[in-house]
């Protein structure tokens, strides 16, 4: 081989290995984007944030930040450093970077997301993310826990509507992860759960239970593509909503919008459940609001069950109102006749039956049955979560009623006293009842074996009727809901399945129950042991 082929040879392998390393290191940067839920984009930005970028690659400052900015459709249409840190003299977060002569602000707001995203910022405002809870009697934090914790409790999430002092509300990063901003992130079931979990508002395990987060968990966690855009003509391009399917995000029929309460027809998390009047003179009425949920659900699902399970559901919201009256009832009178005394703080007086301290177990049972069961059982019954609506809701919730009796009845009180000493199942009923002939499927043909109370209350549809029919004169309900209500009221011996033979199914599972009784009975109860018990041989 001569001098001239060996270069050439030599020339060659260089450029297979260039080509190989550059190969290499595209792969390892696509698995950085991948990893910040990001895409393959070309960096382009001016001199000042250049500046920056260099100096924290340098002395590793923060690169981590800098790595996931890159992957971002800001990095991509040149959007640097600057662009969102900039300050002026007299910010309120402005500071000279150590490094350098550069003015920059510390803390990028919405106002600074608004030079670009106007849209999206005033939506958020107008939003109940961005409501100040604090407003509301807020005793619960402030009096009667230590403040620290409370920083690092309620505050991590209501600070989602910070106030600051250039005059915008709220934290654009708390969904959209900071420097990336990821759509994807943001549209994850896990973001909204940073916040929407717990005792008092389980949205994402109530979201995880139900069908929609099971088919989520199955198909679609790390394989969907959440970084997709939407509008009112683009059809939704996953099989099952995520969160933000529901609350946010466009589809045919229903614009886009940063206001997660655009489409809620309830309050469903105050101490009481009323129809929406947030912000009506610019998102319109309940009604309003509603249909944009009927326009996003109708996506997937047909009328019928959508009419069926919103009405259902509904219906379990109000009866909550009809459980809090009760609550509400003791508390009075529980005070009014000194059993539970108020807490004071100076000249104020914490009296709301909400908000009374710990100090007796009878107010943090009023307590609990509003923030915690209360919310619970209503969120559980709007979102599919069969579970939370059940044990995790009602259960507790009459759980909590009897218990609030009982304190009446040992502490003196005649009325509390005549109905937890009664027999009667109706004393766990001291609230009046709303119902829906049949179920969200249609008929419900074991509705004449189950329910205890369609048999010992009188005229038990009768009396539904008027409690339904009173909930939509006052406005409650729609038009549409009343008239699919008395449809089935008026064809109840079908939905219930009363007009129906006895299912044979049923008629088999009944002889095989009381075989499974016999077992039981025999392997439980009937069996005894010969021996003592070992306290029995001791003492």
């Amino acid at each position: 081989m001569n001098l001239q082929v060996k270069k050439w040879a030599l020339f060659i392998v260089s450029i297979a290995l260039f080509t190989s390393l550059l190969i290499v290191a595209y792969n390892e940067s696509a698995k950085v984007r991948v990893a910040f839920g990001g895409k393959a984009v070309k960096v382009h930005v001016d001199k000042t944030s250049q500046q920056c970028i260099d100096c924290h690659e340098r002395k590793s400052v923060a690169v981590k930040g800098i790595d996931a900015w890159k992957t971002s459709t800001h990095a991509d249409q040149g959007i640097g450093c600057i662009e969102c840190h900039e300050a002026k003299e007299g910010d309120f977060d402005a500071f000279t970077c150590p490094e350098s002569s550069m003015l920059v602000a510390r803390y990028p707001t919405p106002k600074d997301c608004e030079e670009c995203h106007e849209q999206q910022v005033t939506e958020f405002a107008e939003s109940k993310h961005a409501f100040q809870f604090w407003l509301i009697s807020a005793a619960d934090r402030t009096v009667f826990e230590p403040d620290v914790a409370t920083k690092n409790g309620c505050q991590e999430c209501h600070n989602l509507a910070n106030l600051w002092p250039d005059g915008s509300v709220g934290e654009c990063d708390v969904c959209h992860p900071k420097h990336n901003y990821s759509k994807a992130v943001a549209r994850q079931p896990e973001t909204c759960g940073e916040c929407h979990i717990g005792p008092d508002h389980p949205h994402i395990e109530i979201y995880l239970e139900s069908k929609h987060g099971n088919i989520f968990k199955a198909k679609g966690q790390g394989k969907w593509d959440l970084n997709y855009k939407t509008d009112e003509k683009t059809p939704i391009p996953i099989e099952a909503p995520v969160c933000t399917t529901c609350h946010m995000d466009g589809a045919p029929g229903e614009p886009m919008t940063h206001n997660v309460s655009a489409r809620l027809a309830w309050e469903s998390q105050s101490p009481w459940s009323f129809r929406t009047v947030w912000f009506s003179e610019k998102l319109g009425s309940w009604q309003d609001k509603r249909q944009r949920m009927v326009n996003i659900c109708s996506n997937c699902h047909s009328p019928d069950f959508i009419e069926g399970y919103l009405l259902q559901s509904d219906l379990a919201v109000l009866q909550y109102n009809e459980l809090r009256r009760q609550f509400v009832k003791w508390a009075k009178k529980y005070t009014a006749a000194g059993l539970t005394p108020l807490i004071k703080l100076g000249d104020t007086e914490y009296s709301s039956v909400l908000l009374n301290g710990w100090d007796q177990e009878a107010k943090e049972n009023w307590y609990n049955s509003w923030h915690h069961e209360g919310r619970r059982y209503r969120h559980g019954a709007l979102m599919m979560g069969a579970d939370y609506t059940q044990w995790h809701g009602i259960w507790e919730l009459q759980t909590n009623l009897i218990r609030l009796i009982e304190f009446g009845a040992e502490n003196g009180d005649e009325e509390a006293k005549a109905i937890f000493e009664s027999t009667s199942p109706t004393k766990f009923f001291t609230y009046k009842l709303y119902d829906m002939p049949g179920n969200i499927w249609g008929v419900n043909t074991d509705a004449a074996e189950l329910p205890a109370l369609y048999k010992i209350i009188p005229n038990y549809w009768e009396k539904i009727k008027a409690n339904v029919e009173t909930a939509y004169k006052a406005g409650l309900l729609t038009d549409d809901q009343w008239e699919f209500w008395m449809e089935r009221y008026n064809n109840k011996d079908h939905y219930l399945g009363t007009k129906y033979p006895e299912h044979e199914i049923l008629k088999r599972d009944k002889e095989l129950n009381k075989k499974d009784t016999e077992a039981w009975t025999k392997q439980g109860p009937e069996l005894q042991l010969p021996s003592p018990t070992p306290f029995e041989d001791v003492h």
